[in-house]
């Protein structure tokens, strides 16, 4: 009986310490949950924006939702980002394991975490700046490719179309130009089911549903989720891309560097002479093509489809821009990143498209190496942090009335561009995103040059297109529908 007791004692002392600590360490707030389920209906694709905002304005830059016992940190903020993305980047750990790591074969660049990924990163950044990745020469590249956009534009005669799959081909275009060499037509069947199925795969719900965060329900009888389907279809892109790789390798010469899977053969035969192990295989090359592609095409194309649609419902917007490109640029040619410095308004309206498109709402998750303090609240080792990009871009005192379109916001009193550093469309610190200037390149060149050749008209007797967009990891317009008058 002593014993009992004193056992009983000790436990009781333990577990009253342990409460003690609980209340010490002030947690991130959570909203009330379902009962085993926790908040998992915070997670539905046609309300999870509207519901962060209320949690944000309810509980402040750092809040906690629960689903199934996994504890989810969303930070937002611009100065709380800041906080925890820059001035205490070093606490970032590991990337957790998600279902998309599953897609890419635990392989690739923006999936990876620890020396594979500071490795394969660098790697990446010297590569593609090697090829021009960012500077100005790849405009000729870009150029281009927006030629024989506006061709196929025109080639519709006026009558109105979904322009969606047209710019999703031409931005894949531009990557392919930097991966593979060479552009695809944009008629090619190959080139059309790559988009398709990326397109799909960022639009899917999946990133919505208990199997994003807990991957082993793939096991489960059926495809209840739909990630079987998904995986057939990645597997399908891996051969493609197995294809593509064997005909670089049979015309490889290591002296004549064409493109980065080039660049990647150079390093990968120096590092089968210099070591017996190395990371640089082709399964991890072919997982970067694919990392590329989905990042670079449906972020980019995303923005340029946001673009259209805004200028559709604000015609003297439309207006304005055209005025100042009539008056900068020399009638018979496209408008070019020399241009850029003479068109501040156009600039503005690039950066209104970045902030009210709202492209990546939330970043991908993140860990952490250790407990963390944020904002007075101890947020611990083993959650999973999503990055709120959308608290950002919709901060009505960072930017006043953020629901309408309103390029002057970007623009000083003397007519000069200002205040873009605080949009949050690339996130910030080391995990960055590496396609930024492109990014903007595109998104300024492509918009340019659409508005110089084409008044852009809502279908004829038909209500404007939604400006609500559907959201898959990336937010993407419902409908694009529109005529395009092509003015010379």
């Amino acid at each position: 009986m002593d014993f009992y007791i004193i056992l009983m004692t000790v436990i009781g002392v333990l577990l009253l310490i342990k409460l003690m600590s609980r209340e010490r360490k002030k947690v991130p707030p959570n909203p009330p949950g379902i009962p085993l389920l926790g908040n998992i209906n915070t997670l539905r694709p046609d309300t999870m924006l509207s519901t962060m905002r209320k949690l944000h304005k309810q509980y402040g830059d750092v809040f906690s939702i629960n689903i199934i016992n996994q504890h989810l940190i969303f930070v937002g903020g611009y100065k709380t980002i800041y906080e925890l993305l820059v001035k205490k980047a070093d606490v970032l750990g590991d990337k957790p394991y998600f279902f998309t790591q599953e897609l890419l074969r635990n392989s690739g660049v923006f999936s990876t975490s620890g020396p594979l990924w500071k490795e394969h990163r660098t790697f990446c950044l010297i590569s593609l700046r090697s090829l021009g990745f960012g500077k100005r020469n790849i405009q000729t590249r870009i150029i281009e490719e927006i030629e024989y956009f506006l061709a196929e534009v025109e080639n519709h005669h006026g009558d109105p179309f979904d322009i969606q799959d047209l710019v999703s081909k031409s931005i894949a275009n531009v990557i392919s130009a930097l991966v593979f060499g060479k552009r695809f037509e944009l008629s090619d069947p190959t080139s059309a089911e790559m988009c398709n199925i990326l397109n799909a795969f960022f639009r899917s719900t999946i990133f919505h549903s208990p199997i994003y965060i807990f991957p082993f329900l793939k096991h489960l009888p059926g495809d209840l989720f739909g990630s079987k389907k998904l995986m057939k279809k990645f597997d399908r892109i891996f051969d493609i891309m197995c294809k593509i790789l064997d005909e670089h390798r049979s015309t490889f010469d290591e002296n004549n560097i064409r493109d980065f899977i080039d660049c990647y053969l150079k390093e990968q035969k120096k590092k089968n002479e210099a070591y017996k192990e190395h990371t640089f295989s082709d399964k991890q090359l072919i997982s970067t093509l694919i990392e590329f592609f989905s990042a670079g095409l449906e972020t980019t194309s995303t923005a340029i489809k946001w673009g259209i649609l805004y200028l559709m419902h604000n015609q003297e917007i439309q207006k304005r821009m055209r005025k100042e490109i009539e008056n900068t640029v020399v009638s018979g040619r496209l408008p070019t990143l020399e241009d850029k410095p003479k068109l501040p308004y156009c600039q503005a309206v690039c950066y209104e498209v970045l902030r009210l498109g709202n492209v990546t709402p939330t970043t991908a998750p993140h860990a952490l190496k250790h407990d963390v303090t944020l904002n007075g609240f101890v947020i611990p080792k083993e959650a999973t942090l999503f990055i709120d990009l959308d608290s950002i871009n919709m901060d009505p005192e960072m930017f006043p009335d953020p629901f309408s379109f309103n390029p002057e916001r970007f623009l000083s009193q003397d007519g000069k561009v200002t205040g873009t550093e605080k949009i949050g469309a690339f996130s910030m610190g080391r995990r960055v995103c590496m396609g930024e200037s492109l990014a903007k390149m595109e998104l300024f060149l492509f918009m340019t040059s659409l508005i110089q050749r084409f008044e852009i008209h809502n279908e004829a007797g038909k209500p404007l297109p939604s400006l609500e967009g559907t959201l898959g990891f990336t937010y993407t317009p419902q409908s694009l529908a529109a005529s395009y008058k092509k003015i010379y």
